[in-house]
C-alpha cells in the first residue's frame, strides 16, 4: 500500500540562517541589507510557490534487493551492503516541492537576479531536504507506534548517486514506487523532474547500523560529509 501526502510549503521552509549557510556565509557575519533581504523574501517565495507532496511504500528485503542491484553498477563495496542485513524494515520514498518554485528559480537567473534566485535555489534544496527528514520521521513513528522497531532505533533516507549507490537505480526504484502520480518523473539522466526533489530508501533498525567511518573509496568524491551530521543523530539514540 503506498501513502500519497500533501505537505503545507510552511512545514519545509529552510530558516534564512540555513538558506545563507547554503552560499557559504558564516553565522555572525556583517552582511550587506540585501542579502538578508534575500533571503527573507526567498523565505517568503518559497511558501508562496512550492507545492510539496510526497509518496512512500514500505517494501519487503527482497522486493528492495531488486532495487538497489539496480544496473548493477554499485561500487563494490557500497554503504548499503553493510546496513542492509542488519534492518529491519525498508520502504521506497520520493518527494518533490513541484515545479512551480523551480521556474521561478530559473525565470530570477534569466532575468539576472542572481542574488534572490541562488536565495531561492537553496531554499528549495533546502525544503527537499526536510521533505526526506520528515518521511524518516513518520516512517519511524509509524514502526514505534505498533511496536515494530523500539524508540531507541533509528531510520534513514538513503538516496540513488550517494554512498556507492549508484544513480542508475533511480530507473528500478521509480519503476517500483511510481512517483508519476505526485508529478515526479525521471530523466534519461536519472534526475528528477522537478530537480528539487529527493527519492531514496526508508532504512530502519538499530541506530548502530546507521554508524559508520566514512573512509570508503566513494568517500573521497563527496563534498558535503553530511552524513556527519546525522550519525550524530544515531549516537544520541544509544
Amino acid at each position: 500500500m503506498k501513502d500519497i501526502l500533501t505537505i503545507a510549503a510552511a512545514d519545509l521552509v529552510p530558516d534564512a540562517q540555513s538558506i545563507l549557510a547554503a552560499q557559504g556565509v558564516l553565522p555572525g557575519g556583517n552582511l550587506r541589507a540585501e542579502i538578508v533581504a534575500g533571503a527573507e523574501t526567498a523565505r517568503e517565495l518559497f511558501v508562496e510557490l512550492a507545492e510539496p507532496k510526497a509518496i512512500m511504500k514500505e517494501v519487503s528485503a527482497r522486493d528492495f534487493d531488486s532495487v538497489y542491484r539496480g544496473n548493477g553498477r554499485n561500487s563494490q563495496p557500497a554503504l548499503l551492503d553493510f546496513i542492509l542485513p542488519r534492518a529491519s524494515h525498508l520502504a521506497l520514498a520520493a518527494a518533490t516541492v513541484g515545479g512551480t518554485v523551480s521556474r521561478r528559480i530559473t525565470e530570477l537567473f534569466e532575468g539576472g537576479d542572481y542574488v534572490l534566485g541562488a536565495m531561492l535555489d537553496a531554499a528549495a534544496s533546502g525544503g527537499a531536504d526536510r521533505a526526506s527528514q520528515m518521511l524518516e520521521q513518520l516512517f519511524y513513528g509509524r514502526l514505534t507506534a505498533t511496536h515494530e522497531i523500539e524508540p531507541i532505533d533509528e531510520v534513514y533516507c538513503y538516496s540513488p548517486g550517494y554512498c556507492g549507490w549508484h544513480i542508475s537505480a533511480q530507473r528500478q526504484l521509480f519503476d517500483h514506487l511510481r512517483p508519476e502520480v505526485i508529478g515526479l518523473t525521471l530523466r534519461e539522466s536519472f534526475l528528477m523532474e522537478p530537480l528539487k526533489s529527493i527519492s531514496g530508501a526508508l532504512i530502519a533498525g538499530p541506530a548502530t547500523i546507521h554508524q559508520f567511518d566514512d573512509t570508503f573509496p566513494f568517500c573521497a568524491e563527496c563534498r558535503t560529509r553530511s552524513c556527519r551530521a546525522r550519525m550524530g543523530r544515531a549516537e544520541k539514540r544509544n
